[in-house]
């Protein structure tokens, strides 16, 4: 049995008002069974009491709120068991796969190692028609047998994704597909793999670049950004949860871009329309960026930087790339970053490991 206290001042001059105690007693039963839960305190302190249980390795469901009285409350619940991990997604734009696996041939089996990815998937694989076979003579992640690939056929060398499944959860695995978004000329463009496990979907995208001058905006808007929404809410409407990621193209709040906002707000990227189009997805979806619920709202990191004029080493970077979750796992985040030292590519890989 094991008792975890928290205890933390409010400011105020009473114990009523101005202090709270936790007290967390988890049974064991071939080690975690159920927890259950005593606090004293006010309804904002369950937040807390939360993130002390996620801290030391619990999941955790409220299934009743804290009254605002000192009295004791008991709370049951729901169960966990040793097995229930989260769920590892990690997502990586490598700018081209085969000059990657050239370059640092051991850098994805790194990236899978320390993250301990379930789901690892990238984007802007660059195969082409026969890429996938070219790539399957390099010996790389092991143990990820469960692997798929989308490549252009619209010109060599562009776009393409990939999805790779670790053998662990092969019992789990339902099945890959590459996505057809009824999106006119980019469904031909290698852009959508969609991954389904027993527990949710996986959603891997190489969302359109609006392109210099902006010349594939209007189709981007019109035509991409409804048919990938289409495609989310057929998914949601299965019952499972969909976790959406990949290169976004997209830095969505003013945060996640470095600067020169009234400038890059003419540029693929940061126009308004790419902005709203990323606000209108969430709502509509009811999804939330992982890292922004996680970090919160003053968490500054990029996930992409040019290579042109040092912009990696002066941190003059975007945050272009996501993992989106519905809202109402948001409890269940265990962990959302971004690798800006991972490098290979002008994109840090992004990750999350959540409960689904």
């Amino acid at each position: 049995m094991l008792f975890l206290i928290a205890r933390a001042a409010t400011g105020g001059a009473r114990r009523a008002r101005g202090s709270f105690v936790c007290v967390f007693c988890v049974i064991e039963k071939s080690w975690i069974d159920c927890i259950d839960l005593y606090c004293w305190g006010h309804s904002r302190h369950g937040v807390m009491a939360t993130r002390a249980l996620r801290a030391a390795g619990s999941r955790l469901f409220f299934a009743a709120a804290f009254g605002r009285s000192r009295a004791v409350r008991w709370v049951r619940c729901a169960s966990a068991s040793a097995s229930d991990a989260p769920l590892s997604v990690v997502s990586w734009n490598v700018n081209g796969l085969r000059a990657l696996l050239k370059k640092a041939p051991d850098a994805l089996d790194a990236l899978a190692r320390d993250t301990q990815a379930d789901v690892l998937v990238l984007q802007e694989t660059k195969l082409g028609a026969n890429g996938e076979a070219d790539v399957a003579k390099v010996e790389f992640l092991r143990d990820y047998g469960t692997r798929a690939y989308a490549t252009s056929a619209a010109r060599k060398g562009y776009s393409g994704v990939a999805v790779f499944v670790r053998d662990a959860l092969k019992s789990e695995m339902r099945d890959v597909t590459q996505t057809t978004l009824d999106a006119g000329d980019f469904d031909i463009e290698g852009r959508t793999l969609t991954c389904e496990l027993d527990s949710c979907y996986v959603v891997n995208a190489y969302v359109p670049n609006s392109g210099d001058g902006l010349k594939r905006l209007e189709p981007r808007i019109d035509i991409w950004e409804r048919a990938i929404k289409a495609h989310i809410k057929k998914l949601e409407a299965t019952g499972k949860p969909v976790v959406y990621c990949g290169d976004m193209n997209v830095a969505h709040e003013e945060i996640d871009l470095w600067g020169n906002h009234a400038q890059n707000a003419k540029s693929a990227g940061y126009t308004p329309q790419e902005r709203a189009a990323m606000s209108e997805l969430l709502r509509d979806c009811d999804l939330v960026d992982t890292f922004r619920a996680f970090k919160g709202p003053n968490a500054r990191e990029f996930s992409y930087w040019s290579y042109r004029g040092g912009a990696r080493a002066a941190g003059k970077g975007w945050r272009l790339d996501y993992i989106l979750a519905p809202a109402k796992l948001s409890p269940n985040i265990v962990d959302a970053y971004i690798l800006p030292n991972v490098t290979g590519s002008d994109h840090a890989p992004v990750g999350v490991k959540l409960h689904v």
